[in-house]
């Protein structure tokens, strides 16, 4: 229902707000708006109401006789306009230090349709001089310059021939800078629905715009410009471990310079090709984490004040990959309270029993692989790939449970070929699970595997793409 989302959406300071609002004569249109928002403020924060509550709720405010659906109906529509028009005035009103305000925006587009002629230029001129100055500039930022140029360059008072700067170049500048970015931010998005969904988008001018962002004044003037210029060009000639410290450095040292929703945006693309690349064998370990730490510390890790289970046990385990097992148990007791409810012990116990595993604690580990975790999508097959790896370590290191090993592979390899999953995704674990069982029998018929046979089984694994846990198994066949 279209104004119980509007009333979730306001928030709690904002009440006493969009009461004045309602009492404002210019906006307001019937004094009953008021009364009704008053009484339906006090669902808060369920708002939990369905049709007859809400004619309850109009008979308490205008007595038990004056209900029709006629008149609820024009109440209720006339509130959710007002609702909106208080969310604009709020927009438009709202300070941003990385925004033009839209009321400065809007005002001088005002006094240019009014042929403000001195005023219209000073206030113009003023709005250019303060985006200018803002040291961390978004995209929509050069598209507001391009605007306001335009704004004077258009203006019937503007001498077109004795103009001094020349408003129309400088306009044309600022389009492209925010042509440029806007395009690559765009491609770098549609690359990754690409690699995730299967898709295959064309990119009409995306040779003309990699071309003119290449030049190296730009690439040093403009930050944001210069990171999505290189991650689209790792996206476009395919991830690989040099690219990813590329741009990753070019993010971090950049950082400090970037608008904060910038910062958001282009986290995850890092942390997604970080994670390609790990499931590739690749030893990025901690550069991903010094990127999730990076989150951490600018506050952006947290979603709507969550956590998802996925980056959790992500994080956990980078962690343990790094050696970092006391950090990671206070990133357990810090950010487990963040995660969604039903998930959060399941989430407790596979990230736990990862830290115990990198620790060799493999009987405790095997403890905390509680059923409840087998009961969650994702967590399902990471539980099942950490179980074989937690049993694979105790039969090469005391002989045990190789006829339970083999059971959780044969189960594993099965589970994967039926499962809802990627073909990059499906083919990176079968590939690992049957070399899982390759030198598992290796072991078992050769008990002490002599060092050529080691060498021959790592020349076999070396090419084979694409592979999770590729690392693990290169070290485990020392192990033999």
């Amino acid at each position: 229902m279209k104004l119980i989302n509007l009333l979730k959406s306001l928030q709690v300071e904002e009440y006493k707000d969009f009461e004045k609002f309602l009492q404002s004569p210019f906006f307001k249109s019937s004094e009953q708006y008021l009364k009704f928002f008053k009484l339906l403020r006090k669902e808060h924060p369920s708002f939990d109401l369905e049709k007859a509550d809400l004619q309850e709720v109009y008979r308490r405010c205008f007595g038990p006789h004056s209900l029709n659906d006629t008149k609820l109906y024009n109440l209720m529509s006339g509130l959710c306009k007002q609702i909106e028009q208080y969310f604009v005035v709020r927009m438009v009103l709202s300070p941003d230090n990385e925004q033009i305000p839209l009321f400065d925006q809007l005002l001088v587009k005002s006094l240019s349709k009014r042929n403000m002629g001195a005023y219209f230029r000073k206030e113009a001129l003023h709005q250019i001089e303060e985006t200018m100055k803002i040291p961390r500039k978004q995209i929509e930022n050069y598209y507001a310059l391009y605007s306001l140029h335009c704004e004077i360059y258009y203006n019937p008072d503007t001498p077109k021939y004795l103009e001094n700067p020349s408003h129309i170049k400088l306009a044309a500048e600022h389009l492209d800078l925010y042509y440029c970015m806007a395009k690559l931010r765009c491609v770098a998005e549609m690359k990754t629905r690409e690699r995730i969904y299967h898709l295959k988008y064309e990119f009409p001018l995306l040779e003309a715009v990699l071309a003119h962002t290449a030049a190296p004044e730009l690439l040093e003037s403009y930050p944001l410009l210069s990171i999505y210029h290189h991650l689209v060009k790792l996206y476009l000639r395919g991830i690989d471990e040099p690219g990813f410290r590329e741009v990753m450095n070019i993010y971090v040292n950049k950082y400090p310079f970037l608008p904060k929703m910038e910062q958001v945006t282009l986290l995850p693309h890092l942390i997604n090709s970080g994670i390609v690349l790990l499931k590739r064998g690749g030893s990025v370990e901690r550069e991903l984490l010094s990127l999730y730490k990076l989150a951490m510390d600018a506050y952006v890790l947290l979603d709507g004040n969550r956590i998802t289970h996925g980056s959790f046990i992500n994080i956990v385990g980078l962690a343990g990959l790094c050696g970092e097992f006391d950090w990671a148990y206070g990133f357990i007791e810090q950010f487990s309270p963040y995660l969604e409810e039903g998930k959060r012990q399941p989430s407790i116990d596979l990230a736990t029993a990862a830290l115990y595993y990198g620790q060799g604690q493999l009987d405790e580990a095997q403890t905390c692989l509680k059923p409840e975790i087998f009961q969650i999508p994702l967590f399902d097959l990471m539980g099942r790939a950490l179980l074989i790896r937690i049993v694979f370590d105790r039969y090469i290191t005391s002989g045990r449970d190789y006829e339970f090993l083999m059971a959780q592979v044969n189960t594993f390899e099965r589970y994967v070929q039926t499962k809802a999953l990627s073909l990059e995704k499906r083919t990176s674990e079968l590939n690992w699970i049957k070399f899982v069982r390759r030198i598992a029998v290796v072991k078992f018929e050769l008990v002490e595997v002599p060092e050529e046979k080691k060498k021959m089984l790592k020349r076999s694994l070396q090419p084979v793409q694409p592979m999770i846990h590729k690392k693990w198994l290169q070290e485990r066949i020392e192990w033999l």
